[in-house]
């Protein structure tokens, strides 16, 4: 499979790069962090004013014709810089599920808004207990439209969001997803804490009333898109350990040729350098798995495997990455100030939002049986 990239991709890379390194020093990271958006609003301005917000979304929806490769270049280098913005939300998890599935009216109300990076949306896919393909919280028939009742937990940037993505199960027993406007009657969000400091939220809905437009997909194909929104957004967190992956390992390889001990670099040392070694082989399996999963992806080829094998090295390969910068960095580590610790934050997020190593496991076991 080739994974090479277009001079298109890589101009879309490159100025992402540009833009979030720009806004990268640790100082305003903590300050963005202790806001109440939680989200750095100039970069996300940046990425507007620069037509990245819509660079993998289709033309005739105002973006420029690209892919969900593109988008997953663009969370790399937000892994690289651990920059909160939300991209993953409103673009991967929002805009382009809008933009696939969504009516004409649902694509003029939302789009041209997250693709100028005025409108914040979100997703809400996780429910305590429940696996996310098989959600909770119930969809009932009421009148003309739905009532939704359920709770979701650990909803990133649901507090700045116009309209909230809302998987439910349908009265004809499959699952739909719900475009729900921030100020529904019934609809409550409370912040939560996140392990790498975004903004998470828990969001409760109890008797939110919803017409029949609220819903996305085709009148009985409802139940293709919340499978559609998981693969890209599990892929998606794959994007962002990769580039936090990339640039943990560079800030240790730099630290362990500057430190020394008894008059030599502790790179040189063998138990550092068999450790760094191992870093690289993993920091290789989560690269390669998630660009193979975003390829399929993109080109429409089902990937349910794959992304499958993407998450468990994301989750897998990062923790080892992750827990690898502290050991060789040593003590100054467990500074929470310290550049290595917030990208071990970051990869531990990432490692435990839509399922870990063994769920990833468990679900590729599940897919390999039924082929069988």
């Amino acid at each position: 499979m080739d994974f090479s990239f277009t001079d298109e991709q890589k101009a879309v890379a490159e100025l992402a790069a540009k833009i979030l390194s720009d806004h990268a020093a640790g100082d305003r990271l903590k300050k963005v962090e202790a806001s109440r958006e939680g989200f750095d609003a100039e970069v996300w301005k940046a990425f507007a004013e620069a037509g990245l917000l819509g660079a993998a979304l289709p033309e005739d929806c105002g973006g420029s014709g690209g892919g969900f490769v593109d988008a997953c270049l663009l969370l790399e280098q937000q892994g690289r810089r651990v920059v909160s913005i939300p991209l993953l939300s409103t673009i991967v998890c929002g805009a382009m599920p809008i933009a696939r599935f969504g009516t004409k009216a649902q694509k003029d109300r939302w789009l041209p808004g997250a693709i100028a990076g005025k409108t914040i949306l979100a997703a809400a896919l996780s429910e305590q207990g429940c696996d996310e393909r098989d959600p909770a919280t119930k969809a009932t028939a009421a009148g003309a439209g739905f009532r939704l009742d359920g709770t979701k937990m650990a909803v990133p940037f649901a507090r700045s969001a116009a309209a909230i993505l809302v998987p439910a199960r349908l009265p004809s027993g499959g699952t739909g997803v719900f475009l729900v406007e921030r100020d529904a009657p019934g609809l409550s969000i409370e912040g939560q804490e996140s392990t790498n400091w975004e903004p998470d939220a828990l969001v409760r809905l109890d008797g939110v009333s919803v017409g029949a437009d609220a819903l996305l997909g085709e009148k009985g194909r409802e139940g293709e898109v919340l499978p559609w929104i998981l693969d890209r957004a599990t892929t998606g967190l794959c994007a962002i350990a990769t580039g936090a992956c990339q640039e943990a390992m560079r800030i240790t390889a730099e630290y362990a040729s500057n430190r020394k001990q008894f008059d030599k670099p502790i790179a040189m040392f063998q138990a550092v350098g068999q450790r760094m070694a191992d870093c690289f082989i993993e920091n290789e399996a989560v690269g390669l798995t998630m660009w193979q999963a975003a390829t399929l992806l993109d080109e429409g080829v089902p990937a349910e495997k794959q992304v499958a094998v993407a998450k468990y090295w994301a989750s897998e390969g990062g923790s080892f990455i992750g827990h690898a910068g502290l050991h060789i960095h040593g003590g100054i580590s467990i500074d929470v100030d310290y550049p290595i610790h917030r990208y071990f934050l970051w990869l531990k997020q990432v490692e435990f939002s839509l399922g870990a190593a063994t769920p990833q496991l468990a679900r590729l076991g599940s897919l390999i049986a039924a082929e069988a």
